[in-house]
């Protein structure tokens, strides 16, 4: 039997999309001269905006050693400072302003000593209008001017080049290395790094090749987030959640799921929620549908779909269960009243086993599974199954209905990007952060 690669913290789902792809980029390093670098700013000239346009500066900034970094920007009587501390990592800084008018408007980074040199990219500045649809109103301007939504929010035209008229350096080399990524909604090349994923222009995501979420913070938040969720309720929330996970891990939809909506006329989310009196099963702690975390009971790690045994846990409690069966988790006393409220059978709640009949689907067209599952949640799949069916290799009868599609298989799911990040220590935390 092939012995199976056990997934570790550098591993990751694969992506092939190119908004996964990371693109390396020089930045260009301001060099100060024999009297050092105090300030470097600019003139922008702003053009006239409508009622969704703003004023926006902002970039991304390297300095060797700690320093603090004051933005300013200032358009008439108009003055705006932002303090940045930074240092020899890449930080991100912005700022925005109601749209102004046609006065020249002066943009400055004031550093709190002389500095050698300063490593720059993507520095811009000017009007700019926020990309909104249907007629929506934009954010307020400070909603926009959160710091973790910055510069990434003011949707300026970041690039390598410098802004034209910026003075107050000597001369310009190149600079430290920058990785960029595209935001698959609205296109741009922003910074993911280097350094831990999620500091920089997008979200941490364990599971993508890039270890970072498919669109930028800014999209993530604003274009679709906003304009989606709150359309839904919590029971379509959750339910969203739980079908592209078990779709990702079982390739299959969840007719439980749908035929529990057709009998209660309502989502699992709030049957479970009342049935466990509104409180986490684990500590009793009062809760509001929005803060119900729907366990699986019995883990989709080990193949179980949600079902109408499902548990009602605080964020907490569902994080600490993690993929653990519930005799692994709970005392004999909460199995007991477990199996009261839900209705499983006391000796199902004790068992540790793989779900039979989803392995049974499985391994009835395995080579057709394998190739539409992702190569590391095939490999995921097989490792958990052997713990408790080691009589079941499911690489080995891969192999034997076709090697072809067991060799790619096999090679793929062995692949460990060099741009990866972050920990991928259970199934469930990888398929909790499959969200497209």
């Amino acid at each position: 039997m092939r012995r199976l690669a056990k997934q570790d913290r550098d591993d990751v789902y694969a992506s092939r999309r190119d908004y996964q792809e990371i693109h390396v980029a020089r930045s260009i390093r301001l060099l100060g001269g024999r009297g050092g670098l105090d300030e470097i700013g600019w003139t922008v000239d702003p053009v006239p905006g409508g009622t969704k346009s703003l004023f926006a500066a902002g970039g991304f900034i390297s300095v060797p050693g700690d320093a603090e970094v004051l933005l300013r920007v200032v358009a008439g009587e108009v003055a705006v400072e932002r303090p940045y501390q930074i240092g020899d990592a890449w930080a991100r800084l912005g700022v925005a302003l109601d749209a102004m008018g046609p006065a020249p408007v002066r943009v400055s980074l004031l550093f709190s000593r002389s500095e050698d040199y300063v490593d720059v990219w993507g520095l811009a500045a000017g009007t700019t209008e926020f990309p909104v649809s249907n007629g929506a109103e934009r954010p307020a301007i400070a909603d926009l001017n959160e710091v973790h939504l910055l510069p990434e929010t003011l949707y300026l035209d970041h690039n390598s080049d410098l802004p034209p008229t910026l003075v107050g350096f000597n001369e310009v080399a190149e600079g430290a290395e920058i990785a960029l990524k595209k935001c698959s909604y609205c296109g741009r090349l922003l910074p993911v790094g280097p350094g831990a994923p999620g500091g920089l222009s997008f979200h941490k995501h364990n599971a993508k090749v890039s270890g970072h979420q498919n669109e930028c913070r800014s999209c993530k938040k604003w274009r679709i987030n906003n304009a989606f969720n709150p359309l839904r309720t919590p029971d379509q929330l959750n339910e969203s959640s739980v079908i592209t996970r078990e779709r990702r891990l079982l390739l299959r939809e969840n007719e439980i799921l749908q035929s529990i909506k057709e009998r209660e006329g309502r989502g699992l989310k709030s049957i479970v929620w009342d049935r466990f009196d509104r409180q986490c099963f684990y500590c009793d702690k009062p809760l509001e549908l929005k803060e119900v975390e729907l366990d699986h009971t019995r883990p989709l790690a080990y193949l179980w779909a949600i079902d109408e045994y499902a548990t009602c846990l605080c964020s907490e409690h569902n994080n600490h269960k993690k993929d653990r069966f519930p005799v692994d988790f709970y005392t004999q006393a909460q199995l007991v009243r477990l199996s009261q409220i839900t209705g499983l059978p006391l000796d199902q709640l004790q068992l540790r086993s793989v779900c039979e009949p989803q392995l049974d689907r499985i391994r009835s067209d395995i080579a057709g599974f394998a190739e539409k599952a992702d190569p590391r949640a095939f490999n995921a799949i097989a490792r958990k199954v052997i713990e408790f069916r080691p009589d079941v290799d499911l690489w080995g009868e891969l192999k034997g209905a076709d090697a072809t599609v067991y060799e790619r298989v096999w090679q793929d799911a062995q692949v460990r990007p060099e741009q990866v990040g972050g920990a991928v220590e259970d199934i469930d935390n990888l398929l909790d952060s499959l969200e497209e």
